[in-house]
């Protein structure tokens, strides 16, 4: 993609240094021909630099929809939540909602509530907001 933005750079120095020639001719025309080029060159490297911020933003995705897919195959089912089989460097153990994970493919840590919602609940997801280990439950 440099290669790309350095050819559009020196296309936009050509077009500045025609400018700065038909001025010397005074030939309108063709002034007006090089103004609509630079235009429409900026425009392209508009485009091109919005291309390069969604291609960031898609290889963020992937990067992370393969992150979640490996970590389907690393969890295990205990007590109604899912926690990694083994460690994983930067992630704890769990639990992890199994909504989230089932439904949404997202690895999403349950937080513990307090002693006195245990009834009713022992951990709730910031997600989605299921309820997991109640009593009631």
């Amino acid at each position: 993609m440099p290669d790309i933005l350095s050819v559009l750079n020196g296309a936009i120095t050509t077009v500045q240094k025609l400018r700065e020639i038909s001025q010397k001719v005074k030939d309108a025309e063709t002034s007006n021909l090089i103004a609509d080029l630079n235009i429409a060159l900026a425009d392209l490297k508009m485009k091109f630099a919005e291309l390069q911020e969604e291609n960031l933003r898609l290889r963020n995705e992937l990067t992370e929809a393969k992150t979640q897919a490996d970590i389907r195959g690393m969890v295990t089912l205990r007590d109604g939540l899912y926690y990694l089989k083994q460690p994983v460097d930067d992630r704890p153990e769990g639990p992890y909602c199994t909504r989230c994970l089932d439904v949404e493919g997202k690895a999403v840590l349950v937080a513990q509530l307090a002693r006195t919602f245990h009834a009713i609940a022992k951990y709730q997801c910031p997600n989605c907001k299921a309820r997991y280990g109640g009593r009631g439950i």
